[in-house]
Order: structure tokens, then sequence, then C-alpha cells
């Protein structure tokens, strides 16, 4: 049998279309770029299929099964995938406005770099040719795309990929927003310092440099230790050394940064004061963001 008439992008699927589709694939054949739009695929069992290219707008795969098959640059609009199984499936730039993946299986699908749709790459494309319209546009639709996969991978309880959407879909309304809005300044502030509270990494750097640049700080007016002006333009710098100073002003600056106030070592003057305040609220804050962080990781949502 030739899959040649389902190339014809005029060819209206019926009753028999996913016996048909079905022996294809059986058959070894390659159902890339082939045309299914409105096909009623129920239950239709294409495991390891190659439909990349393949125009499956609104079709209906509910229940199918469809493990490690490759969509790669395929059209799915309104696709319905309720209930499929889609485990280890390519789905590198593929169109998933308005796709249902209620009750969807997804583990370990391939969403492409970074976890980007087509839509967000098609944004860029937009801004930078100076679209902004067509830009807000698909910002949107990539917004929405994934509002919906986060929700479909959170009642999996599958939290890294969850994650990962969430965190696309936060940049993705970032920059709905105008350039120079302070709204958009504090999503760039939840972004690159935290990653949304999704990035561990991100955070103990953000901790580090915190602590690091305070200690810094301290050391340029002095802080009063053990009846000694602790600093870098002091005369007891050459007594102790440079080092030796700077390991107890990043020891002050970590007291400060977990709120524990030991109390041995106090700031000066108003410049150390001021550093302490914005240490001891900083630190705080992000020592709460990173203990979310953690629990989300470590119960998987």
């Amino acid at each position: 049998m030739s899959k040649d008439k389902f190339l014809n992008p005029d060819y209206k699927p019926d009753k028999n279309t996913r016996q048909e589709i079905e022996n294809l694939h059986k058959d070894g054949e390659s159902l890339s770029g082939i045309q299914l739009k409105f096909a009623d695929l129920k239950n239709v069992k294409l495991v390891n299929a190659d439909l990349s290219n393949a125009d499956l707008t609104r079709s209906d795969f509910s229940g199918a099964s469809l493990y490690g098959v490759n969509l790669e640059g395929a059209s799915l609009f309104k696709t319905n995938f309720e209930g499929a199984n889609l485990k280890s499936a390519n789905m590198r730039n593929c169109e998933l406005l308005g796709a249902d993946f209620t009750n969807t299986k997804l583990n370990n699908v391939n969403w492409g770099k970074d976890n980007i749709m087509i839509n967000e790459l098609e944004a860029e494309e937009a801004l930078a040719a100076g679209d902004l319209e067509k830009a807000k546009e698909k910002y949107r639709e990539a917004e929405d795309i994934y509002r919906v996969l986060k929700m479909s991978l959170q009642a999996q309880t599958l939290g890294e990929d969850t994650g990962k959407m969430f965190l696309r879909e936060m940049i993705v309304k970032r920059k709905q927003l105008p350039i120079f809005s302070p709204f958009r300044f504090a999503h760039k502030v939840a972004h690159i310092p935290f990653g949304y509270g999704e990035k561990i990494g991100h955070i103990m750097y953000t901790v580090f440099a915190v602590i690091v640049v305070c200690a810094l700080l301290y050391g340029i007016e002095g802080v009063d230790y053990q009846d000694r002006i602790l600093g870098f333009f002091v005369e007891d710098l050459h007594q102790y050394g440079i080092w030796t100073t700077f390991g107890n002003l990043f020891y002050f600056s970590v007291v400060v940064f977990s709120t524990v106030g030991f109390g041995e070592i106090v700031p000066i003057g108003p410049i150390g004061k001021s550093i302490m305040i914005f240490e001891g609220l900083t630190g705080g804050l992000i020592l709460s963001i990173f203990m979310i962080a953690i629990y989300k990781h470590l119960m998987d949502r």
C-alpha cells in the first residue's frame, strides 16, 4: 500500500484511515509529511512511528499508543492527545497551540533545546525584524503552551519537567512586558539570581556572591572586632595580613547573611550598618527561596 494519497493536502480522512495508517507503519513505511487534518485516530498504535513534519491539525489521538514517536516539526494545532502515551516522543519544533494533553503520558519527551517551543522562536524572529505586534502574539501563544504543559506534567508529578516549563512560561511572560517597566525589572531579578526558584545552582551562586561582596564592603569602613578595627584600610592589616582580615570579614558576612547575629563583630559606621541591614534582609529572603527550591526538587512537587 502506498502512502501517496496521505501526502495530498486535500486528503479527507475516512473510517478506514486509522487502519491504513497502522498498516503502513507495520510495513516499515515512514509517515513523515502525511496530511491528516481532522482524522479520527483514537487508540491508534504507532509506537516509534515517524510522523515528522506531518499535519495533524485537530486530529483525535485520544488513547493512542505513541511511545517513541517522532513528531518533530509536526503541526499539532488543537490535536487531542487525551490519555495517549507519548513517552520518549520527539516533539521538537511542533506547533502545540491548543493541543489537549489531559492525562497524556509525557515522561522523557524531547521538547527541543532548552525546552523552547517554536512559537517562542518565531517571536524572537519577529522581534528581531521589528514586528512587535507579531512578537507579542507569538509570546502569548508560547505562554499558553508552556502553561498547559506545566499543568499536565505537574498532574503526573514530573517535578523536574514541570519546573522547566514553568521557567519558560515566566520568561515569555516577562518578554511581553515593556522593556523599562518595573515589573519587567522585577522579573529579571527573579530570573538571573534565582532562576524563578527553579535553579538551585543559580541560588547558590547568588548566596556566595552576596556574602563575598558584603565582606569586601565591610572592609572599606571597617568593623569592630575584639577591641580593634578590622578592615582593609587600618594599620592592623599589616600585622594580621589581608587573608586573615578577609577571612574574619567573610565570617562576619556569613553570620549576618544567615541572621544568626553572634554580636562579637559589629559595624562602626553608617556604611557598615547599611550593608548589614541590606544583607540581613536579603539573606533571609534568599535562604527562604533556597529552601523552597530544595523542597520542590526533593519532593518532586
